[in-house]
């Protein structure tokens, strides 16, 4: 299931727990909208759970239909007590990473096409044809490049790694970091530890980065020194700050969801920064492209004209 449907999901079995319903029932009541073996699968796990077993081990046999870092927060709300609590977390964090997740295709796509208008309107420029087959053929092979790059920085970690350093993309690979950061809230509200929260997030997160920050100061937070200390090089000021103040009033789960839902809004400015400066870029090319074509229609129509 994408993000969209195991935060209903998990919306729904927070509102039936809390109404003192019991955990194999709210599962089936939220799993209604299931259809065919899956249906079946979701009564099969109910049963299961009225016979005694967990939520945790149950979904565990689901790892194609929930994410594996939503599965281990499971586990730790079920040891502390706070599954109800838990479940609303996750819904709200899973609608967060879903509407993230739109916010950057739609960047992507944006760049895919600007990139493709220049790599023709460049084609046009040396001398290439708009009605000859040399111009699909171009326009064909450069779309399918560009689609092997995307696929290629999403699943292949060096060139993935280098993108992460250029200008355009540093400062928003930055931004989530931090929100991944912020996911400490959901483990801390289930009451473990704070180097527990550390290694759940290290383990289950695939962002680079925060991991290497997270081998640092893991092994130090377990003995006792305050997390704010030993994080301050690594983050702003102001963030440091917010972490310090959770724990000296207690109130870290808070803080980190502050974090989150702060730099939550900083990533959206900062891609609608960019998606309006690649639509001023498109529309250069695009305004190039039908000066170029169109003056190849002129001169064409020119040379086939009956002369008097």
């Amino acid at each position: 299931m994408d993000e969209q449907r195991q935060a209903v999901f998990f919306r729904e079995l927070a509102a039936t727990l809390k109404a003192g319903v019991g955990l194999g029932q709210a599962v089936r009541l939220s799993s209604l909208s299931a259809k065919g073996k899956r249906r079946e699968q979701w009564q099969r796990i109910a049963l299961k759970l009225d016979r005694g077993a967990s939520l945790h081990s149950s979904l565990r046999s689901m790892t194609k239909e929930f994410s594996p870092w939503a599965i281990a927060v499971v586990g730790m709300a079920e040891k502390s007590g706070a599954l109800a609590i838990a479940c609303e977390d996750l819904a709200e964090t899973l609608l967060e990473m879903s509407a993230r997740r739109r916010l950057i295709r739609g960047m992507v796509l944006r760049l895919f096409r600007m990139l493709w208008s220049w790599a023709m309107v460049i084609f046009l420029l040396l001398g290439g044809v708009v009605t000859g087959i040399q111009f699909w053929f171009v326009a064909t092979f450069v779309a399918l490049g560009l689609v092997g790059f995307i696929y290629a920085a999403i699943h292949w970690q060096p060139l993935g790694d280098r993108l992460r350093s250029l200008p355009p993309f540093k400062n928003l690979y930055a931004l989530q970091t931090l929100i991944h950061l912020g996911y400490l809230q959901l483990p801390l509200d289930c009451g473990v530890s704070l180097g527990t929260a550390l290694t759940w997030l290290k383990r289950d997160f695939p962002d680079p980065g925060l991991k290497q920050i997270l081998q640092r100061v893991e092994p130090q937070v377990r003995r006792g020194k305050p997390l704010s200390e030993l994080i301050h090089p690594h983050v702003s000021l102001m963030v440091a700050q917010m972490i310090r103040t959770g724990e000296e009033a207690g109130t870290l789960p808070q803080s980190f969801k502050q974090i989150r839902q702060y730099h939550q809004r900083d990533l959206r400015r900062s891609i609608q920064l960019l998606n309006l400066q690649v639509l001023f870029i498109s529309l250069m090319s695009f305004g190039f492209f039908v000066f170029l074509v169109g003056a190849q229609i002129l001169n064409l129509l020119v040379n086939t004209a009956p002369t008097a």
